[in-house]
């Protein structure tokens, strides 16, 4: 059977698309099955794919850095809420019952209602 779009193109969608799977399956005419199928075969595939997208979170945190530098609030919280959790800067939500008490767990089939 003949493999309709080549490794190449494959690798040249998702290196220009970021590793953006469904954009690169539109750009070549495909369903994005297709590529994750040849991914599946192919590790010189899987690896476009993994350094395209590793190239757009470094921009992605370039841009990131920027906006803390210049003391953009979402940001900063966002680099303390990730990069800054073992420092203990992570948000923490309290499950009570009504008023503040207790929650009461009943079983399903408990023998004892």
């Amino acid at each position: 059977m003949a493999v309709k779009y080549s490794t190449k193109s494959i690798i040249e969608a998702l290196s220009s698309l970021n590793g953006m799977v469904y954009l690169a399956a539109r750009k070549l005419g495909c369903t994005p099955q297709t590529i994750y199928n040849r991914m599946k075969s192919s590790a010189a595939i899987r690896e476009a794919c993994d350094s395209a997208r590793g190239e757009l979170i470094d921009i992605s945190e370039q841009k990131l850095r920027a906006a803390v530098m210049n003391g953009e609030p979402w940001a900063v919280a966002m680099v303390l809420k990730t990069i800054g959790k073992h420092r203990g800067y992570v948000e923490r939500q309290e499950v009570t019952g009504a008023e503040g008490s207790h929650i009461v767990v009943r079983l399903v089939g408990d023998d004892n209602d």
